[in-house]
């Protein structure tokens, strides 16, 4: 459709290439004016994505790009109305609407299935970029300002106020996010990355509304921008929009000023440690410690090297055959992996990190020593075929499985390598990576052992860097005091009349009623008829099934409900640790790890989650159980039956060494982050205060389950709790109500029907009759969680009506438009909470 060297609507393709691996088109085109680059994917897909992104280098840690991230979505000078942003979540049917800052971009991307939503958002999105009011008052608001704590009294004390000023500190309220953010700061000391882009708390006050508006001339210009669509929408529509309304006003200029430069390589390891809070959620004191080694790798421009690394990471850290977990993680040293390990391609100098949470500090030399010695084994031994097999099965069966998120899922992981003028189209085109690598293979078996040996035993950019507890808190705040003095004691009697002024001038701005008719908005238009897939149920073997016959791409998908009514009141209570460990257990056919590279050689996995829901009629019942799940390629569906069959009939939890080390990582997993998703736990709790149902929630999924797990360790030997789940697991394989439903292709539907039932037929038989658990509504009542740490987080709940009640619709929309006509407005604009919102679950 689109031609190389031929003139769209001022711009001029450069490259097309359609991509069999997703069965899509790209299109990459050139703005002739501006020099913007433009990626188009075509691809029959009504969930359409747009995005414009610019490449932010900041020199300093006061968070300027990410507080021009929230100040160009304030108003701009066609939507001249506060926060059009927010004010279009009324008026939009968008899929997605976000912004994002990055270590080195920024990006503005949503996703619509609307045409006319579709331009609304295109025209706001753009005019807030280009052309934004950059109002005084809102960079008070979103990045920091000094306010009196009594607003209206000139004589009480000055504090600290802004939307990204509080939204750091509770970024940094998370032991592992300051540990990540540390660990990236120093392996990547010279450049941008050498700073903190969303903005160090301490540092934020230094930032001044100038700063911001010459950051966002330099860096907010079309030279230095990238535009990406995605879907069916007209594409020549979108261009002529772009080119006449915005790109047309610019000149074209020199943007190597935003090129980052790969980081200059040590010539010897370097180490470091650094302070965290002690968490009174967390492991004992003497275990609270940290340690990560990591090495800076391919440069991301390099993309075959990049998916080489990725295919190295797989192979020594994931999973029980891997080299580090062989020998990091069952030795219990320590409570698991922590949050930095594994592979980070989103930057210029490409990261691989393994790192461990809760061990002693004592142990920090002796897992240097163990992980010098895995790299001499893997260079010694090399990987063992089956299990790179089954890590590029992995890659083969993500590209089938393709979610209604798609073109989203492609920007984020196509912009970092983008912003760094990468090759895309090579990038997207995996199966010739795989070809590639086989080849490579092919000629030299000892291929992998060599790039393990150049890329650690012989790369001395190695950062080892250590974390421990100490008075992390106390110098933060005895730091964040003396910022507030050295800031008000310079103040003249005129700086304080000022701030008083501007104090009152914000807040009649935040609370004057808005002209939002300059915005974009839809008509009313419902489908009397939406699209209907082919469902069919019946009763199999005792078994309810459900069956969807639906274009799935060659996957087939396979869910599975086991009541947990025979479950006594304490077993409930561990279905989630069951959930946790089960599937990490051999069977009485083949041990742990055998299982392992079977699941992973055959299907994506074998999850096991909690379910719990209410009826839809009735918010007084509910259903109780396990929800068992996973998919394959048609040609693997008779291999995950019989794994199934296999975990349901022969699962063999008698190793309690094993065991013993998946308690403790479940154990130090529970209490990571708590701190950054502290809303949906204080939600969870407070409608755990009102239903019964709820109430079991909270008991499984909150902080209550936290407490239940350290009393239940505290008072039973690892022998005794696996005892515990052995009649768990005896109670819903054996005995349970099960029902099942499946997702095919028509084509292979006789044969994945009759793996099916050889499944069902190896289950003992059971009448299966859905069980619906009474839930009562509690007497009202409030509760206080105090934790180590710097923010807090409110919730209430209140009981209304299930699902299917006629209410239950205004109320959905009524909880929109609390959260954004009065909630975000109060309380995120007014007092410089991060965030504020009401919602209605399907329970009612």
């Amino acid at each position: 459709r689109y031609r190389p060297g031929d003139r769209y609507n001022g711009f001029v393709c450069t490259r097309t290439q359609f991509i069999p691996d997703f069965n899509m088109t790209a299109y990459m085109f050139s703005h002739e004016k501006t020099g913007l680059e433009y990626l188009h994917i075509d691809r029959k897909d009504s969930n359409n994505v747009f995005s414009i992104n610019f490449r932010t280098t900041p020199f300093d840690s006061t968070g300027l790009p990410h507080i021009l991230e929230h100040s160009v979505l304030c108003g701009s000078q066609r939507f001249p109305v506060r926060d059009p942003f927010f004010k279009m979540l009324n008026r939009s049917l968008a899929t997605f609407m976000n912004a994002m800052t990055g270590p080195d971009y920024t990006l503005y991307p949503f996703s619509s299935t609307n045409e006319v939503d579709y331009r609304n958002l295109q025209s706001i999105y753009l005019d807030a970029v280009f052309r934004p009011n950059l109002k005084y008052l809102d960079f008070l608001q979103e990045g920091w300002r000094l306010e009196h704590s009594e607003l209206q009294n000139k004589n009480s004390d000055l504090v600290f106020k802004g939307v990204v000023y509080n939204e750091m500190k509770g970024a940094f309220s998370e032991n592992s996010a300051v540990f990540g953010q540390k660990f990236f700061n120093k392996i990547l000391p010279d450049h941008t990355y050498g700073y903190v882009s969303g903005g160090d708390p301490l540092e934020i006050p230094k930032l001044t509304h100038d700063d911001l508006v010459n950051f966002h001339r330099k860096y907010y210009h079309p030279s230095n921008a990238r535009i990406y669509s995605y879907g069916n929408f007209d594409l020549d529509k979108t261009m002529d929009y772009v080119d006449q309304k915005y790109l047309s006003d610019f000149e074209r200029i020199d943007s190597s000023y935003s090129v980052i430069p790969q980081q200059k390589r040590w010539t010897k390891p370097v180490q470091s440690h650094i302070q965290s809070r002690f968490d009174n959620m967390g492991a004992p004191l003497e275990r609270q410690n940290q340690i990560a080694i990591g090495y800076l790798t391919a440069d991301i421009t390099d993309v075959y090297e990049s998916f080489l690394m990725y295919i190295l990471t797989e192979l020594l850290v994931k999973g029980p055959n891997s080299y580090f977990y062989k020998s990091l993680i069952e030795p219990n040293l320590s409570g698991g992996y922590n949050q930095l390990t594994g592979y980070d391609p989103h930057i210029r100098d490409t990261m691989f990190v393994v790192g461990l949470q809760d061990l002693p500090a004592e142990d920090f030399g002796k897992v240097q020593k163990i992980f010098e010695q895995t790299i001499d084994e893997v260079i010694e031994k090399g990987f063992e075929q089956n299990h790179l097999e089954s890590v590029l099965h992995h890659i083969e069966l993500q590209m089938k499985h393709q979610s209604t998120k798609f073109g989203l899922g492609l920007l984020f992981n196509l912009t970092p390598l983008w912003n760094h003028n990468g090759d895309l189209i090579k990038s997207m085109n995996v199966s010739e990576l795989v070809q590639q690598l086989r080849g490579n293979l092919a000629r030299d078996p000892k291929y992998l052992q060599k790039k393990v040996e150049y890329y650690f035993r012989h790369n001395t950019h190695r950062l080892t860097m250590t974390m421990s507890p100490d008075e992390y808190d106390r110098k933060f705040n005895e730091s964040e005091r003396l910022n507030l003095v050295g800031k008000t004691e310079k103040l003249s009697k005129d700086d304080r009349e000022r701030i008083f002024k501007e104090g009152v001038q914000l807040s009649e701005e935040q609370k004057s009623v808005p002209n939002t008719d300059v915005l974009p908005c839809l008509k009313l238009e419902i489908r009397n008829s939406s699209e209907k897939d082919d469902i069919s149920s019946k009763l199999i073997l005792n078994v309810p099934r459900q069956t969807v016959r639906v274009d799935t791409n060659g996957v087939t998908y396979f869910r599975g409900i086991l009541d947990a009514k025979e479950l006594t009141e304490e077993q409930k209570l561990l279905l989630p640790l069951f959930n946790a460990v089960i599937n990490q257990f051999g069977t009485k056919k083949m041990n742990y790890r055998d299982l392992d590279q079977v699941i992973s050689s055959k299907t994506a996995g074998i999850s096991f989650s909690t379910h719990l829901t209410e009826s839809i009629d009735d918010n007084g019942r509910y259903e109780f159980g396990v929800l068992v799940g996973s998919y394959a390629l048609e040609k693997n569906v008779p291999d995950m039956f019989e794994i199934l069959s296999d975990i349901f009939n022969e699962i063999d939890l008698s190793d309690v060494g094993r065991f013993e080390m998946l308690l403790e990582n479940y154990m130090s997993d529970l209490s990571v982050g708590i701190a950054q998703s502290g809303h949906m736990y204080a939600m969870q709790n407070a409608n755990g205060l009102v239903t019964e149902s709820g109430k079991l929630k909270e008991q499984l999924m909150g902080i209550e389950h936290i407490a239940f797990m350290k009393n239940l360790t505290k008072n039973n030997s690892p022998e005794q709790i696996l005892e515990k789940l052995r009649f768990v697991a005896e109670t819903l394989f054996k005995k349970s109500s099960l029902r099942c439903a499946l997702n095919y292709d028509t084509k292979s539907e006789a044969k994945t029907l009759s793996q099916y039932e050889k499944f069902i037929g190896s289950i003992p038989p059971r009448a299966s009759e859905t069980t619906w658990n009474i839930s009562k509504n509690l007497d009202a009542s409030c509760r206080q969680t105090v934790m180590n740490i710097p923010v807090n987080y409110c919730a209430k709940s209140i009981v209304t009506v299930p699902y299917s009640h006629p209410d239950y619709a205004p109320l959905k929309v009524l909880a929109k438009f609390l959260s954004s006509k009065y909630l975000l407005p109060v309380v995120r604009e007014q007092n410089g909470a991060y965030g504020a919102g009401a919602k209605i679950t399907t329970d009612g």
